[in-house]
C-alpha cells in the first residue's frame, strides 16, 4: 500500500502538496523527493514536531502528509493532531504505514491496534483505511484534489495484493462502502475495512469449496461511516460478519453497531464481529501468525463462521 500511496503522490502532487517524514522510508519516497524536492521535509525522529510542522504549512495554505511507521505519527503525535490539525480544520493527512499487526516482529510500541478507535472519535477527522493498492491509489487521489480538511489514512506495510479491478474502483467516494464481490446468491455478507479485504476474499474462496455463497463489502470510509449500506445489508443478508485487524472496542464493529441504533427489529445473533481482544497483542511474530493465533485468519474465521451459523446446510447453494 506505500508503494500506491507513493505513487499517487507523484503522479497528482500539486505545487501545495508536501509530504513531511519522520526519519524513514527512503527507498519508498525517494521517487517522490527527487521530483519534488522543494515539497518534501525530513522532521527527524520527532513525529510531535513533524505534526507541528505540518499544522504551520497547512495555516498557510499548503495540503501537507506526515508519513511514519504504525504508532509514531499518531498516538505519539495525539494533542498535536487534536489541538493543531483537527481543532483548526486543516488539510493535513496523517499517513500512517504499517497499520494493525503489520509490524508484528516488533512488539506492542509497533502495533497500531487502537489507532481507528482514537482517530475516529476526534472532531473534524475522516478515517480511512483502504483495502488494497487500488483503494490506497484512488483514496490519495481524492485527497490531494479535494479540500477535506484532517484526514487519517491507514495503510498495510507492503506486498499487499490488488483486488478491484479498473472497473470496480470507479466507484469508491469517500464515506460509502465499496462491493468488492455482490452474489445475488449469497446468504452471507463479508464486510471488512483496511488490510483484511484480502483475508476477506480468501474467506470466501473457502467457503465456495463447502458450497456456500458470500459477497463482500470494503468499508474503506470509518468516518464518516456508510450507516445506510450497514443497515441495507442487515436487512438483505442472512448472516453479516466483519473483519478488522484492529481491537474490538471502538473500531470497526463498533461503528457498524452505531449504525444500527435504532433500526427496528435486527437479530444480533446473526451477526459476528472478527477484531482482535481488547487487550495488548503481546506475542509477537509476522502478521500472518498473528492474525492466525488471535482467530481473524481466513481459516480461523471460517471455522468459526461454520460452527457458528449452524445449521448451514440451510443456505448452501449449489456451485
Amino acid at each position: 500500500m506505500r508503494n500506491a500511496f507513493i505513487r499517487a503522490l507523484e503522479q497528482y502532487a500539486q505545487p501545495d502538496t508536501v509530504l513531511i517524514v519522520g526519519d524513514l522510508g527512503f527507498g519508498v519516497v525517494d521517487g517522490f523527493r527527487k521530483k519534488y524536492p522543494k515539497q518534501f521535509l525530513n522532521a527527524g525522529v520527532a513525529e510531535q514536531n513533524m505534526t507541528g510542522l505540518a499544522t504551520g504549512l497547512a495555516l498557510s495554505g499548503k495540503k501537507v502528509f506526515t508519513y511514519s511507521i504504525a504508532n509514531f505519527p499518531t498516538l505519539r503525535t495525539l494533542e498535536q493532531i487534536r489541538n493543531g490539525v483537527a481543532y483548526h480544520e486543516l488539510n493535513v493527512t496523517v499517513v500512517c504505514v504499517g497499520g494493525g499487526l503489520a509490524y508484528g516482529a516488533l512488539g506492542i510500541s509497533h502495533h497500531a491496534t487502537e489507532d481507528l478507535a482514537i482517530l475516529r472519535a476526534i472532531p473534524n477527522m475522516t478515517v480511512l483505511a483502504p483495502g488494497d493498492t487500488m483503494e490506497t491509489f484512488e483514496l490519495t487521489r481524492q485527497i490531494i484534489q479535494r479540500n477535506l480538511g484532517p484526514v487519517y489514512l491507514r495503510l498495510g506495510r507492503a506486498g499487499e495484493a490488488t483486488l478491484h479491478t479498473e472497473r470496480s474502483i470507479r466507484t469508491l467516494q469517500i464515506g460509502k462502502a465499496l462491493p468488492l464481490v455482490l452474489d445475488n446468491a449469497a446468504n452471507l455478507a463479508i464486510l471488512s475495512t483496511g488490510g483484511m479485504l484480502a483475508v476477506a476474499s480468501e474467506l470466501r474462496k473457502l467457503l465456495l469449496d463447502s458450497h456456500l455463497r458470500a459477497s463482500i463489502y470494503s468499508f474503506h470510509t470509518l468516518k464518516p461511516f456508510d450507516r445506510e449500506t450497514v443497515r441495507e445489508i442487515f436487512r438483505t443478508y442472512a448472516y453479516i460478519i466483519s473483519l478488522e485487524e484492529h481491537a474490538r472496542v471502538g473500531g470497526f464493529s463498533s461503528a457498524i453497531l452505531e449504525a444500527l441504533v435504532g433500526l427496528s427489529a435486527v437479530d444480533l445473533d446473526r451477526y459476528v464481529p472478527f477484531a482482535l481482544p481488547d487487550s495488548f497483542t503481546s506475542h509477537v511474530g509476522d502478521q500472518a501468525y498473528l492474525r492466525d493465533y488471535y482467530g481473524i485468519s481466513a481459516r480461523r474465521i471460517y471455522e468459526k463462521v461454520r460452527r457458528v451459523f449452524k445449521p448451514v446446510e440451510k443456505w448452501k447453494v449449489a456451485v
